[in-house]
């Protein structure tokens, strides 16, 4: 039996990661431009890996006994999970294109 966090990891996990990305994306072009290092890409890579595995967990673990109530959320989980990645992409595209030191 799956716990009640791992059913609706999409739903939970997803927006927490993008969010924690989204305020990095504020800090760490800073210390890349100084340091001349790829944190921004890294960890948009990272928050890409996660957010899928939060996304990929509530299908793991359905079953065909499980009320429609489940069904749905299991769904509704997966399909944010893959739009907070799809979201988490064109980011993390971003900070791999355009070069952090040019403001």
């Amino acid at each position: 039996m799956m716990t009640t966090a791992a059913k609706y990891g999409g739903l939970i996990l997803a927006p927490l990661v993008w969010a924690g990305n989204t305020q990095l994306g504020q800090l760490l072009p800073y210390v890349d431009c100084s340091r001349h290092a790829y944190w921004s890409v890294l960890t948009s890579s990272v928050a890409i890996l996660l957010v899928l595995a939060s996304a990929a967990i509530p299908q793991a673990g359905s079953t065909a006994e499980e009320a429609r109530t489940g069904l749905f959320l299991r769904h509704l989980s997966v399909l944010v999970g893959l739009a907070f990645a799809f979201a988490l992409f064109l980011q993390g595209g971003a900070v791999w294109l355009l070069d952090v030191c040019e403001h």
